[in-house]
């Protein structure tokens, strides 16, 4: 006989540990990331071990689908259908690559949390009939792939946060609260993934201390450009754009950009730093008689630097006061770390890794880590970083049919 959802549930939470999923794919759109992670316990008390870590590539007929409805211009509503179902399958392979690597057996995960990958991003409110509208759009049916799993999974996380006049990211600083404050140290967990943000974290503070946003492109950009003209799906190691030159008037104009001057909170995506945007930056690169592509990408791996450091130091003053810790996929980009110790001399600039978590992993395990706040009882949201009214319950449950 099937279990009843209060039966599984009951289960779940009565565990002292639970085996927890999580599953990310991010802005970049170039491979899904999976972790699978040991819980103990909820909240404050959290101990969270990472188990293990895969990527998976997103097949080129897959992204191009996905590049092509993240634009108004080129979306279509049953290629967004068609792509809601086919990554629960992608998903669910890829969680299947990860039980298999790891020895894990797939009826000993407990929970799954999947971000989705996001379509669309519209955190400002619109008004629509008489509504002040603020939305966001992570595709990836949960339900889809709880069955397929036999696992229930929380999905979702963003909505309720909006529905509560918030920016629905970013979401990952309860998460860095819990994972890395120090009563010691102050400290800025930086994610470079596609769009670059920031946490900071004072030395003894709390939830209601954090400071995080979005503060522009991370490596989506470089990205895009490696793969218009050099058929790579990221620079690696930075060595295109350290084989290139900055080019300073370019670098003027993608800092004229108005996000970089918008105060937080704040978050963006390819709505601002999208399609739209590549053709005008790659238009002005050749009114202004950029020589080379590798000059281009160098440009705007500088652009992330400066728009980084321009937040950060809108935080902090002394170098020496705070350690800068790395994750994402830019955390292996040579140019833009040592850019950033170039920027930060003393301070301390290093991975996540130093920490005990992987900078690749550290997202992915972030939804995880929110599936079991979910499961837990526990909001999971930061209210100063997200602009809501108050804390929220992130997320929604797909049981398995």
């Amino acid at each position: 006989m099937t279990d009843t959802p209060l039966e599984i549930l009951t289960r779940m939470i009565t565990r002292p540990s639970r085996v927890v999923c999580g599953i990310m794919s991010g802005t970049s759109v170039d491979a899904v990331d999976v972790v699978l992670t040991r819980i103990h316990g909820g909240g404050g008390a959290s101990r969270i071990e990472q188990l293990h870590y895969v990527e998976v590539l997103y097949a080129e007929e897959l992204q191009q689908r996905i590049f092509n409805n993240c634009e108004v211009a080129s979306s279509n509503v049953n290629d967004i259908c068609l792509l809601h179902i086919a990554l629960a399958h992608v998903y669910a392979d890829a969680v299947r690559t990860a039980s298999r690597e790891s020895g894990i057996p797939l009826e000993d995960i407990d929970l799954i949390g999947m971000h989705g990958q996001t379509l669309r991003h519209l955190p400002e409110a619109i008004e629509i009939s008489g509504y002040d509208i603020r939305s966001t759009l992570q595709i990836g049916s949960g339900p889809t792939l709880a069955t397929l799993l036999q696992c229930p999974v929380v999905h979702d996380f963003r909505a309720g946060d909006m529905a509560l006049g918030g920016q629905g990211a970013p979401l990952v600083p309860y998460v860095d609260y819990l994972l890395f404050h120090s009563n010691t140290e102050d400290r800025i967990l930086l994610n470079l993934g596609g769009i670059a943000n920031m946490t900071v974290l004072p030395a003894g503070g709390d939830l209601l201390d954090i400071a995080a946003f979005d503060t522009g492109p991370g490596n989506m950009l470089i990205d895009a450009l490696m793969r218009k003209y050099y058929g790579r799906e990221f620079d690696e190691d930075g060595a295109t754009a350290r084989a290139g030159s900055v080019n300073a008037d370019l670098l003027a104009w993608m800092m004229q950009h108005p996000f970089f001057r918008k105060q937080p909170p704040k978050s963006t995506g390819r709505e601002s730093f999208g399609e739209n945007y590549l053709d005008n930056l790659i238009s002005v690169s050749r009114e202004l008689s950029v020589p080379d592509i590798a000059d281009v990408i160098a440009t705007v791996s500088e652009c992330t630097v400066r728009s980084i450091a321009m937040h950060v130091r809108s935080f902090v003053k002394d170098d020496r006061s705070f350690r800068l810790l790395l994750s994402g996929g830019g955390a292996h980009n040579q140019f833009i770390v040592e850019g950033l110790r170039h920027a930060f001399s003393q301070a301390t600039v290093e991975s996540t890794e130093v920490l005990g978590i992987s900078p690749q992993a550290k997202e992915a395990l972030a939804f995880a880590v929110l599936a079991n706040e979910w499961l837990m009882g526990n909001p999971a949201n930061a209210p100063s970083a997200t602009g809501a009214e108050r804390a929220a319950l992130l997320g929604a449950l797909s049981l398995p049919a």
